[in-house]
């Protein structure tokens, strides 16, 4: 049953539970989404202080209720590489829960685990047509998975992707490499089990284990290796777009950036599946700095403030728009931390005095801070020359020109 907080409509009580659109039980918002359909007559059950009522709802007619906000499903893990277990306190509190829920990875992408799902909720997920999901694999192999999330249920993977499969949801798994974890013979097996599972399996996301000074024992991939995982994945991508017209296995820009090899060309990416993950994003970011052509001149003088790990891709700027680009040092989680969406107010704070005044616009990459202007450190920063970059260049630009 779902519960109605508020309700725009007389016949229906505030605080009232939903308990069915035309006979079709409602468990949350997501089953009230896929069963509301505004087109069609629908008949809702409700029920206040135990008295039930059904209520017609004729085509075009919508149903204005306002539900409770849902409870995602925790993490029931306990990775050794986990980002959120080595945050130190003080940070924005949305940042210390660990989810680990079908929902959220419908809606936003986010990566699961499917240690904590079981039949029935494959059904449900079968039912809704909840697809694409993202999945962590990062081995299938069954004993290291176990060791790896440290939970008995890890080992079912590959049988939970293959029910998943079966109910016609498409799926994107990530591989996290662990040094001497999966790397190596496991990384190629992990690769080939998951591309069996193809058209299922559409893609497979590659990315190195990050690190910050809170968490000190996890071993960072050194160059040498990622050298050697560049290789595996390229020899496994050409196998996969002769077999299957599609690279379908994609390496985190990082890998490129730390070796110093070429970012793969657009094509290589096919529709960017993981751009979220990380990869690709460089790739386009190149594509639309080379996009760029008679670009009016911005006004004033401009620094962007961003990460080491964009610092090469937006020195392409510098030229084109006559702009500054400065890389602050990441002291809060520590300098092997070099991507923008994780550097704290205090580091910012302390890159704008050593900048003095000589710049009419501070510009921040847009994943320094959330909605309300926060960092990761739950701090703002008060500087009327602030600017937060929309997603785009041309939107940069825009924002500049004005």
């Amino acid at each position: 049953m779902l519960k109605i907080i508020t309700s725009k409509d007389p016949r229906i009580p505030n605080r009232a539970q939903l308990l069915s659109i035309n006979n079709q039980p409602v468990e949350d918002f997501l089953e009230f989404n896929f069963y509301d359909d505004v087109a069609k007559t629908r008949k809702i059950s409700v029920e206040s202080n135990g008295i039930r009522k059904e209520i017609i709802f004729k085509p075009d007619k919508k149903i204005l209720i306002e539900f409770e906000a849902p409870k995602y499903r925790q993490c029931e893990n306990n990775c050794d590489f986990c980002f959120v277990n080595g945050l130190p306190k003080g940070l924005r509190r949305e940042l210390y829960f660990r989810d680990d829920d079908y929902r959220l990875s419908f809606l936003f992408g986010n990566f699961l685990s499917l240690t904590n799902i079981n039949k029935k909720d494959i059904s449900r997920i079968g039912r809704l047509r909840l697809s694409p999901l993202y999945i962590s694999v990062h081995t299938t192999d069954p004993v290291l998975r176990k060791k790896v999330f440290k939970n008995e249920k890890a080992a079912l993977i590959m049988k939970q992707l293959q029910a998943l499969i079966d109910q016609n949801v498409n799926l994107h798994c990530q591989v996290v490499v662990m040094p001497h974890i999966t790397d190596g013979k496991n990384l190629i097996r992990t690769i080939r089990d998951l591309s069996n599972l193809y058209p299922g399996v559409s893609s497979i996301g590659i990315v190195p284990v990050g690190r910050t000074r809170y968490l000190k024992d996890i071993a960072l991939v050194p160059k040498i290796m990622a050298e050697e995982i560049i290789l595996i994945v390229e020899n496994l991508h050409k196998d996969f777009r002769k077999k299957y017209k599609r690279g379908m296995v994609y390496l985190a820009d990082e890998f490129f950036i730390k070796t110093g090899y070429a970012i793969p060309e657009t094509s290589y990416y096919d529709d960017f599946p993981q751009y979220e993950n990380g990869v690709g994003m460089a790739r386009v970011f190149i594509d639309e700095v080379r996009s760029l052509s008679r670009i009016r001149k911005v006004k004033g003088k401009n620094v962007i403030l961003t990460g080491k790990l964009a610092l090469p891709f937006l020195n392409m700027l510098k030229t084109k728009l006559n702009i500054d680009i400065v890389a602050v040092d990441n002291y809060f989680f520590g300098n092997s931390v070099t991507v923008s969406g994780l550097i704290g107010a205090n580091d910012i704070a302390r890159t704008i005095r050593n900048l003095g005044e000589k710049y009419d616009h501070l510009i921040l990459p847009p994943n320094c801070v959330n909605d309300q202007g926060k960092f990761i450190d739950n701090k703002i920063i008060s500087d009327r020359r602030i600017i937060v970059s929309p997603v785009s260049i041309k939107g940069l630009i825009k924002c500049l020109q004005q």
